[in-house]
């Protein structure tokens, strides 16, 4: 489940790497981390991420997180969420 989390930067990178246009969509910080974390991957390294079982999953999470970034969403505040995450805590929640 933690995964395609671990993945993100790796998946920012590959997206860089093999899709035209997609560090036009980073935002000014994403750019300066992407250099940070090694640029867009080598070809070697696309193929090594695209053999990844959770490359798939990490590419998507990472496009939902680009799509997420939009400054004029409303975002609920701490209140909204409590609830869920006090479910979660439950021993009785977490499926064995």
């Amino acid at each position: 489940m933690t995964e395609p989390v671990r993945l993100h930067v790796a998946a920012k990178r590959y997206l860089c790497a093999v899709e035209p246009g997609y560090s036009g969509l980073l935002s000014e910080a994403s750019v300066h981390t992407l250099h940070v974390q090694g640029g867009p991957m080598t070809d070697a390294q696309v193929r090594a991420f695209e053999s990844h079982p959770g490359a798939r999953d990490a590419v998507a999470v990472r496009r939902w997180d680009e799509e997420a970034k939009d400054p004029e969403m409303p975002t609920p505040d701490f209140a909204h969420l409590l609830p869920l995450l006090e479910r979660l805590l439950r021993p009785e929640a977490v499926p064995a």
